[in-house]
């Protein structure tokens, strides 16, 4: 192919629809124009920026890690203000009629009866670390998980009860009339434990 025919063949191909603009019209462009000629100074100074750290790609890595970092002390922040105030709310409700554990048996035993078992256990459980809670042998706050409870009782009863609790309640095992009754004659002995 000649060098006339290869400029020719360009020229044609050039002329295609792909390399031409678009008649659409583009409602924000005057917008971002004038934003980019407004903030022109933001580009200018990253560019410096990344002459004196090492490159744009060693910037990006320093501005991820500081984002990473603002965003865990944010989330440790919201934890603990969420652990505070359900501490302060349990504090309130454990006040009320119904986080009296005695009335929380009394609703486990009515669960029992209406063949609710796993919400009986799950009352009886609550009762029970109420009453641990009050006898300060566990911390008395909504987040206490199981083995928590477990290293500060080192029971074996508790233990079995809690086994039985995390099986049916987050491993979904159907709950048992036998997993209801050791709640129901066990929970006392724990308590009972834990206040020697």
């Amino acid at each position: 192919m000649s060098p006339t025919q290869a400029r020719e063949q360009a020229r044609h191909i050039l002329t295609e629809r792909r390399f031409r603009g678009t008649s659409l019209p583009r409602p924000f462009h005057s917008f971002f124009s004038w934003l980019a000629r407004r903030l022109h100074f933001v580009a200018s100074g990253w560019d410096w920026l990344a002459l004196r750290v090492g490159g744009a790609h060693v910037l990006w890595a320093i501005l991820g890690v500081v984002v990473l970092l603002a965003t865990s002390a944010l989330v440790a922040r919201l934890a603990r203000h969420r652990t505070e105030v359900e501490a302060h709310g349990l504090g309130r409700r454990s006040r009320g009629k119904s986080e009296d554990p005695a009335e929380l048996e009394r609703l486990a035993d009515d669960a029992e009866r209406c063949g609710e078992l796993e919400v009986a256990l799950r009352l009886r459980f609550r009762a029970g670390l109420l009453r641990l809670g009050r006898a300060r042998a566990v911390p008395l706050r909504p987040s206490l998980r199981t083995r928590e409870a477990r290293r500060a009782l080192r029971s074996a009863r508790f233990d079995r009860l809690a086994r039985d609790f995390d099986e049916v309640v987050y491993g979904g095992r159907a709950p048992s009339a036998g997993d209801v009754e050791a709640a129901r004659a066990e929970w006392p002995q724990v308590v009972a434990e834990a206040r020697k």
